[in-house]
């Protein structure tokens, strides 16, 4: 059957129609936020009337929270719709806390001003109480030294402690040891015992290679020095000196033979 022209014609425009619109896209509508979602708050200092920058507004129930600008003004759009209850801080100033309401007929900026704390009675600035801390374990003394502040307690010989010694640190031994009372620092630049120091007195047996001298024996942490050098030695090596000058002074486990000429003990640190 043979259809007419003008239908023919009518029906290849329907159809041309239909295949353009399936193949072209709806055009996207885009999203607007309506403006009471965007209410303003603005905090302000009360004396001065200044913004406060940096105060935090909190939303009480999510805890989501924004800043303030310089400005004093914070945007509250991450409320949710119909409003909430909002905490108000900043250090140096009271809380507050409102309620906001987020809604077509409530637009208008919010101002609040927030007032300073108070001081603390007898002055501006708080002062916390002292905290003292003390370490749970025992310092550990070593056997030396604590025989060491037993014989000092006795008041016989010489004696210096660390925190004398501390102050000397860049000295050699030999010039601390020059200072005690009686004895002498014997230093030969030639013979034997050229470039030795060693300590002597005039007490006890004599010694010919010392011209007559009594040389004073040396302990370092309890043991014997075989040649009572003195040279080779540094203060910050030592905690602890005592010095004996002969006699029944001399503790017993020091007074070997010849010790009636003196003894010295030295005694490492221990940090």
């Amino acid at each position: 059957m043979r259809l007419p022209r003008t239908f023919v014609v009518a029906l290849m425009c329907l159809t041309t129609t239909g295949i353009a619109s399936a193949q072209t896209p709806a055009p996207l509508r885009a999203t607007v936020t309506p403006p009471y979602r965007n209410r303003i708050l603005g905090i302000f200092d009360a004396e001065s009337g200044e913004p406060i920058e940096g105060a935090q507004v909190i939303d009480a129930f999510s805890h989501v929270s924004a800043l303030t600008t310089a400005t004093g003004t914070v945007s509250l759009i991450f409320l949710p719709d119909g409003g909430s209850m909002v905490q108000i801080k900043k250090v140096g100033y009271q809380p507050m806390t409102l309620v906001v309401e987020i809604a077509p007929a409530d637009t208008i900026p919010l101002t609040v001003v927030l007032n300073r704390a108070a001081p603390v009675p007898g002055g501006s600035v708080q002062t916390l109480p002292a905290v003292v801390t003390k370490d749970s374990a025992p310092h550990y003394i070593s056997p030396g030294l604590t025989g060491f502040e037993e014989r000092r307690r006795s008041g016989f010989g010489h004696f210096i402690t660390e925190a004398e010694l501390r102050k000397q640190d860049n000295r050699k031994m030999t010039n601390v040891i020059r200072e005690l009372p009686g004895l002498v620092m014997r230093c030969p630049k030639t013979g034997p015992r050229k470039f030795e120091c060693f300590a002597t007195s005039g007490r006890g047996a004599k010694n010919a290679i010392l011209g007559g001298d009594c040389e004073i024996n040396v302990y370092i942490d309890g043991v014997a020095v075989g040649d009572n050098d003195l040279e080779k030695l540094t203060v910050n090596e030592f905690a602890a000196l005592e010095f004996y000058s002969g006699g029944a002074t001399i503790p017993v486990q020091y007074n070997k033979t010849g010790a009636s000429c003196g003894v010295i003990l030295l005694w490492t640190r221990e940090r």
